[in-house]
């Protein structure tokens, strides 16, 4: 089990001052090596931790301008909606905007939907020229004009009609 001195030739199991001493100095090393190793790896785990710290402080700083970004886009859109609808106001004669979102939102109630239809306004056809009363979502009215009126009207057609006409075919010659 235990090396024998052979120095001496005896068999008795001598622990001579020399032997304590290296078995005890390799147990140091030994300790020292493993505390050593443990520093190491408690070092390299702190420099983890931080450096995981610092991308996850600029992954939230990162996020954050983009939030403010998008606040900042979202404003200024909403501020260019407010200056358009004057000028898009005459030329518009399709299905309203409100329309389109409401339909993306929660349903209406039956008052919000009658008050919404009772609107009757006035809109310029951009193609034709001509005037027409919408009432509602695009429910097309008829006017009561009276005569005079009515007669000015198809003055107006009849002449846009015939701008329209030379408008498609000029270039052409009539014999």
């Amino acid at each position: 089990m235990f090396p024998q001195d052979e120095s001496d030739g005896s068999s008795s199991r001598s622990s001579s001052p020399d032997r304590k001493k290296s078995k005890k100095s390799r147990r140091d090393e030994r300790k020292e090596k493993k505390r050593l190793k443990k520093a190491l790896k408690k070092e390299a785990k702190r420099e983890r931790k931080e450096a995981k710290a610092k991308r996850r402080a600029l992954k939230k700083q990162e996020r954050e301008q983009r939030k403010a970004e998008k606040r900042l886009r979202k404003q200024q859109k909403k501020e260019q909606g407010r200056s358009e609808p004057a000028a898009i106001a005459g030329a518009d004669c399709g299905v309203p905007l409100d329309l389109m979102n409401t339909q993306a939102r929660a349903p209406e109630t039956r008052e919000q939907y009658e008050a919404r239809q009772a609107v009757v306004r006035r809109v310029v056809d951009p193609e034709t020229g001509r005037t027409r009363l919408v009432k509602g979502d695009g429910e097309i009215l008829e006017e009561c004009v009276s005569r005079d009126r009515h007669l000015e009207i198809n003055r107006q057609a009849t002449a846009g009609d015939g701008a329209e006409f030379q408008r498609k075919t000029i270039g052409w010659k009539f014999d």
